[in-house]
């Protein structure tokens, strides 16, 4: 069977077989929306080990801001350890993960370059029509005969497409999972500061005393005079001095990257993401560094913590870190797309400055570990020299608001049939759906001690039970919501059957004219 819709898929175009069946490599065979104008569309991902056409169920992996290929994109149906993959083997599922559009490689994008008019194709709205048309296209692709029971699973930005999508096309699916998802879009997100704070305090308050101290003394520093800061530059083994005739950005943006060492180690803490979250990395591991005196002053010990998150992805890295806000608005003004890097990162700015918001900011007050080192303005100005003087603050709030509006952020969300578990380490927590609809089957809680998307992740031993109760509950979901659907489906059984010579006809007709 695999042999015969390879063959199938090369008649009519597609670019599949490139690994061996069950996995398949392909894109669409045509544009997925008019307005789009593009003749390929995004690429997708197909493992067809565990589906059984007798229940004909369908899990959908929903692409965000990055490649689907490469080691952290490409493992959702690849990796029959990762949730998804575990449940889709125990229900009979074919699994599916789709690209996201302006996300992949040149070639999948409408235009085929990044200007800001192109970028205009690039909306939420956009990204929905496409999983819409993706679905049916595999329907009649792969599925002419199964009328099968899809659900949306997502985590992050993924995460709220997930939750959208069901609240837009509820025709579509049976259900969503949205985990870790952000569905309350928000311009100024200070709280992701104050959430990482707490994880720190909470594992141990001298090591936020410490992470508060070295900020201090690197703020004294940044504005002490131009030898001062030579000697962050030092300290920090940065690639570039401070900026002085572009001084406030200059700092802003060494601030930003050392936040983000921060960022990052608090984000993925305790999850089995990868080899280094499983192994350690994470805020216990930084707070041992940070309360550890014999390795210098707390300034030193930051520069500590982020040698040692360094180590574990580019542990053969000796190069100096970056500090040029003018390289970095350089970098990512190329509309060519050189590389996957500045693709997604291109594209994740335009989509903060015109629908997401995101910002993380340290705008709380200066009592916060971080102090007011990364101020609103940081990220709204580089809307401006990104994309033209048209995209300011002003503007950004009102398109937020606009999709907010849309579809009714964390409090006024009209999705049926939605889990949305959250992690109480997650800073992104508080833009997450927290109040239960039981008239709408939407099930939101926090899974105690866990972070970013904890529960998508493959299953140890040794987590948390309350991840283990987490996953549990989304099983039941996910159960429940098929069962529902197929007794639904049995019952219209009778109104919509094709024999399969017919099927064969309207294939080979299509193939010949």
């Amino acid at each position: 069977m695999s042999r015969v819709l390879c063959l199938l898929a090369v008649v009519v175009g597609l670019v599949l077989c490139h690994v061996s069946p069950p996995m398949v490599n392909g894109r669409p065979r045509e544009g997925l929306v008019a307005s789009a104008s593009d003749p390929e569309g995004p690429r997708y991902q197909y493992n067809s080990k565990f589906y059984n056409k007798t229940v004909g169920y369908v899990f959908l992996m929903l692409g965000g801001e990055g490649s689907i290929n490469g080691t952290n994109g490409d493992k959702w149906v690849r990796h029959e350890a990762e949730t998804m993959m575990v449940w889709a083997a125990e229900f009979g599922a074919g699994a599916f993960q789709v690209e996201h559009r302006f996300y992949g490689s040149k070639g999948f994008c409408p235009i085929g370059d990044q200007t800001t008019e192109s970028l205009k194709l690039l909306t939420i709205d956009q990204a929905l029509a496409d999983i819409k048309e993706f679905i049916n296209q595999m329907n009649a692709l792969y599925f002419p005969l199964d009328k099968p029971i899809w659900i949306t699973f997502g985590g992050s930005y993924p995460g709220s497409l997930s939750a959208f999508f069901r609240e837009t096309y509820p025709e579509m699916t049976a259900g969503a999972v949205s985990s870790s998802s952000a569905v309350h879009v928000f311009v100024d997100y200070y709280g992701y500061a104050i959430n990482t704070e707490k994880t720190y305090r909470t594992v141990s308050d001298s090591c936020g005393d410490v992470i508060k101290t070295a900020f201090q003394q690197m703020q004294k520093k940044a504005y002490n005079g131009p030898d001062s800061r030579e000697l962050l530059k030092t300290t920090f083994n940065l690639c570039d001095s401070f900026d002085e005739n572009n001084l406030s950005k200059s700092i802003q943006f060494f601030f930003q990257n050392v936040y983000g060492y921060f960022q990052g180690i608090n984000q993925y803490t305790g999850d089995n993401r990868n080899n280094a979250t499983r192994s350690g990395l994470g805020v216990p591991g930084a707070c041992d560094i940070l309360n550890n005196p014999t390795l210098g002053d707390e300034i030193t010990r930051v520069v500590a913590v982020m040698s040692w998150y360094d180590s574990w992805y580019s542990p053969s890295a000796t190069g100096c870190r970056p500090n040029s806000y003018t390289s970095f608005i350089k970098y990512y003004s190329d509309t060519t797309m050189p590389d996957d890097d500045r693709i997604s990162t291109r594209s994740w700015i335009w989509q903060t400055c015109t629908e997401l918001g995101y910002y993380q900011t340290t705008d709380g007050g200066n009592g916060g570990i971080f102090g007011s080192t990364v101020p609103l303005d940081f990220f709204a100005d580089q809307c401006i020299d990104l994309f033209g003087p048209e995209y300011t603050l002003d503007n950004t709030f009102k398109l937020i608001d606009q999709v907010r509006t849309k579809y009714g952020g964390a409090d006024a969300y009209r999705g049926t049939n939605v889990c949305f578990p959250n992690g109480s380490f997650d800073p992104w927590q508080d833009l997450g759906h927290k109040a239960n609809n039981t008239n709408n089957n939407v099930d939101s809680w926090l899974i105690d001690g866990t972070a970013h998307c904890a529960d998508m992740y493959p299953a140890r031993d040794s987590d948390k039970q309350s991840l283990k109760d987490a996953r549990r509950r989304i099983h039941d979901h996910l159960s429940r919501w098929l069962s529902d659907a197929q007794a639904i489906r049995q019952g219209n059984s009778g109104s919509t059957n094709f024999s399969i010579f017919t099927v064969t006809l309207l294939i080979v007709a299509k193939i010949l004219f």
